[in-house]
């Protein structure tokens, strides 16, 4: 499930889906971040603590890449209407 809004050609930003139950138990994420501002969620934990020592890890494995920790509160709001826009 993306984190960040996903630019899609046939609208200004693309739906999100709605949360499944297990992430919405699983709030705290660890994002791999790409030189193309694409992100990829790596792994959900439940406790950021489990989030912070998983996150020393991965830099230790891949230094080159760029990771952070995120809190998806699981609220996605509705993307703004444009004008001229019928419903």
């Amino acid at each position: 499930m993306p984190i960040y809004p996903c630019r899609d050609a046939n609208s200004a930003i693309a739906h999100f889906p709605m949360p499944s139950y297990r992430d919405s138990l699983h709030p705290w994420c660890i994002v791999r971040s790409f030189p193309n501002t694409h992100t990829l969620v790596v792994a959900r934990f439940r406790r950021r603590s489990d989030a912070e020592a998983q996150l020393r890890a991965l830099q230790r494995l891949i230094p080159a890449a760029t990771f952070c920790i995120v809190f998806d509160a699981g609220q996605h709001s509705d993307p703004p209407e444009t004008e001229g826009e019928d419903s």
